[in-house]
């Protein structure tokens, strides 16, 4: 019996190379074969192939690229690099440790990185969510203004890897705003695909992201800092402006920056596309699991969330059962960030929400791409419905 069609709903994860990068790298492989640093002809254009997608980067997500505080791109070899870059090098410049603060919303490389801080002397505050899953501003606002600390950091996360709720960037805009010394960092890895970051306008000192999460390379990602803003360099070298060292990955820099102009080109017709089909399978999902006499909710259903990201949480089951079963029926699904597959332990943001644990204990994360179709969401369903159905109670 032949084993049926894979389907990828892991989008959150990482997406297939596209086609149109894949040449972009192969151009850039050839022709930008030098090493950026070295001073002769061949060195001279892979510099200027690096350069010229450093500029389009920054141009499409709407950094300041001219002026005496022109934002500037560090090339990284992922977004966990970068967060960490953004955070342990804010809090590596001149001046005594401050208060370092971070949420259950943020991905492990932000967390880990703040758990540096407190041990380089930093004091650390985790805070907590709003009830519709986003940070809470009021209590940020309480934790910034209670204390002594005249240097603050905060991370926040645009749109949370675990449920797909996205930030309120409006409480967070407000609370940056609050006085000087504050250093705000954030993960836009998956954002940037689905709306527009507009950097400038932003209250953001720096902003992580990674090709690879919208049809981009795997092995390079980027730190936007804003202009003014002092990092210590925590892989010092001579490229990147001192901020990064290593010989720059020329070939993967050009196909980071065709990945993000697809990516903004196409997308109001993605989202829109997408949406549909994310509501059809959430849809599909419930009346699946109602139908083999399980109880599921869809997490942050109330809240506003990402197009592609749909968490579900499949009442008195077990998550890591559920995504093995899928796997032997062809469909790819997540229990929560890539990072932590396998971990017997349940995404931070479900139980910071005080989800129920028969609840959260079952919550699987299906995630949406360009690539996903009509065909591909009524799939799924119905090999997670015999999947339910082995499951039951």
């Amino acid at each position: 019996m032949s084993q049926p069609a894979p389907i990828y709903l892991d989008h959150a994860a990482t997406t297939p190379l596209r086609e149109e990068v894949a040449e972009a790298i192969t151009a850039a492989t050839v022709d930008g074969f030098g090493n950026p640093s070295s001073p002769h002809a061949a060195g001279r254009r892979a510099k200027q192939i690096l350069e010229e997608a450093r500029e389009r980067i920054l141009a499409l997500l709407g950094a300041h690229t001219s002026g005496g505080q022109r934002d500037r791109l560090v090339f990284t070899s992922g977004a966990t690099e970068a967060n960490r870059l953004a955070l342990l090098g804010a809090g590596a410049a001149a001046g005594p440790p401050g208060l370092a603060i971070t949420s259950a919303r943020d991905h492990l490389s932000i967390r880990s990185a703040v758990a540096e801080l407190g041990r380089r002397g930093w004091s650390v505050a985790e805070l907590p969510l709003a009830p519709a899953g986003t940070s809470n501003g009021q209590a940020l606002a309480a934790m910034l203004s209670a204390g002594a600390a005249t240097r603050r950091i905060v991370a926040v996360t645009l749109v949370c890897s675990q449920t797909g709720i996205r930030e309120d960037r409006a409480s967070v805009s407000a609370v940056a705003a609050a006085g000087s010394g504050l250093v705000v960092h954030a993960d836009a890895t998956q954002a940037v695909a689905w709306e527009p970051l507009e950097f400038a306008a932003s209250p953001f000192a720096a902003v992580a992201l990674a090709p690879h999460k919208f049809g981009g390379p795997r092995g390079i990602g980027g730190l936007v800092v804003r202009g003014g803003t002092v990092l210590a360099a925590q892989m010092p070298g001579p490229q990147e402006l001192g901020l990064r060292g290593g010989t720059e990955a020329v070939p993967l820099a050009a196909g980071f920056a065709r990945a993000l102009e697809l990516a903004a080109a196409e997308r109001a017709e993605t989202v829109a596309r997408v949406v549909d089909l994310k509501r059809r399978l959430e849809a599909g999902i419930l009346a699946a699991a109602a139908a083999a006499g399980l109880e599921a909710r869809v997490i942050g259903a109330d809240g506003s969330r990402a197009p592609h990201i749909a968490t579900i949480g499949i009442a008195g089951t077990d998550r890591q059962a559920i995504v093995m079963a899928a796997d032997l029926a062809g469909l790819c699904l997540a229990t929560g960030t890539a990072c932590a597959s396998g971990s017997s332990e349940p995404a931070a943001a479900l139980v910071a929400l005080g989800i129920e644990e028969r609840v959260r204990q079952g919550a699987i994360r299906a995630s949406l791409g360009r690539t996903t179709t009509a065909s591909d969401i009524d799939g799924a369903v119905a090999r997670l419905g015999h999947v339910f159905c082995r499951l039951r109670p």
